[in-house]
């Protein structure tokens, strides 16, 4: 994920994942991917710049505030504020550890549809305020699902990511956590929620209070990282590699080969169906044995690449 200083609307990136091992000789595998940002900037409304419906312009309460929901109190409670500015000096969320201001996104009017594979990262800037306990208190931001698709819904948390404590006193500090979450099969087809709030230490009060800014979320699609290599392995005494990757829904897969990255034209195998998996207790990804034949065991390096 790009840090917070790039351009306005520049939200997304590229990512190379070269992976490998030495075993007499090299395996590895590419992948390139760009995420897609769900939540940033002017995006729903991630910088949370948007407001002043009630022509308030250094105070909006949750109804003023476009795309973000009180999950925890009234829609009447203050919201956003521009004073104890961030660095881009604009208007910032006020956190509570109270538990009655947590704020709630449903994704935009059509929300976000999980796929099995999807890949979550969180950035966010945020700083202490009055009577919080750096000690013990922490933001949390929470990716979850509910039992009817709506964010009233009984909710189930995919994962709790925590912001970790402050390290400096009445300063802004950046999180940027890649990969915080990984949709499973059981995930897939149900509507996406998030909320972020204070969260009090155990054995802190409740009194206390943050500020939350330019909040970015992002997704690399199942379609973006199935032809992620997750792992590799080698033996050399039947000269097999054992690959394994995220399940998809596609049919069939094709697994390629390089000697250098560059050139991949070659196949090892041109269709591994789904009952190739060698273990299919793992719903979430596929693992299958190949033998290389004469011709590239004795490469030096190899690489290798899946497609759907």
């Amino acid at each position: 994920m790009k840090k917070l200083s790039r351009p306005k609307n520049e939200y997304y990136e590229k990512k190379i994942i070269l992976s490998f091992i030495k075993i007499g000789i090299i395996i590895g595998s590419l992948n390139l991917a760009q995420a897609t940002v769900l939540i940033g900037g002017d995006i729903l409304n991630g910088n949370l710049n948007a407001g002043n419906a009630d022509g308030d312009t250094t105070d909006d309460n949750f109804q003023s505030t476009p795309d973000w929901v009180n999950v925890g109190g009234a829609q009447t409670m203050q919201c956003t504020r521009t004073n104890l500015t961030s660095p881009d000096s604009t208007r910032n969320a006020v956190l509570s550890l109270s538990g009655d201001r947590n704020f709630g996104s449903v994704f935009g009017p059509n929300g976000y549809t999980i796929s099995a594979g999807d890949v979550f990262d969180i950035q966010y800037e945020w700083r202490d305020a009055y009577n919080w306990n750096d000690a013990l208190d922490n933001v949390a931001v929470t990716l979850f699902t509910t039992d009817d698709d709506t964010i009233e819904g009984e909710a189930t948390p995919l994962v709790v990511d925590l912001s970790g404590l402050s390290t400096t006193n009445n300063t802004y500090e950046t999180v940027n956590h890649d990969g915080v979450y990984i949709a499973t099969a059981d995930d897939a087809g149900k509507k996406l929620f998030l909320v972020f709030a204070g969260q009090a230490g155990e054995g802190g009060d409740t009194n206390g209070f943050a500020r939350f800014d330019n909040l970015i979320v992002e997704v690399n699609t199942s379609s973006a990282v199935s032809l992620n290599i997750t792992n590799i392995q080698y033996a050399p005494e039947t000269s097999e590699v054992t690959l394994t990757w995220p399940k998809t829904n596609s049919p069939s897969y094709r697994v390629k080969y390089s000697t250098d990255l560059i050139d991949w034209s070659n196949e090892l195998d041109d269709e591994v169906l789904s009952d190739s998996d060698e273990k299919p207790e793992d719903p979430s990804k596929i693992t299958v044995t190949f033998s290389l034949f004469e011709g590239i065991k004795n490469q030096k390096y190899l690489f290798f690449r899946v497609e759907e």
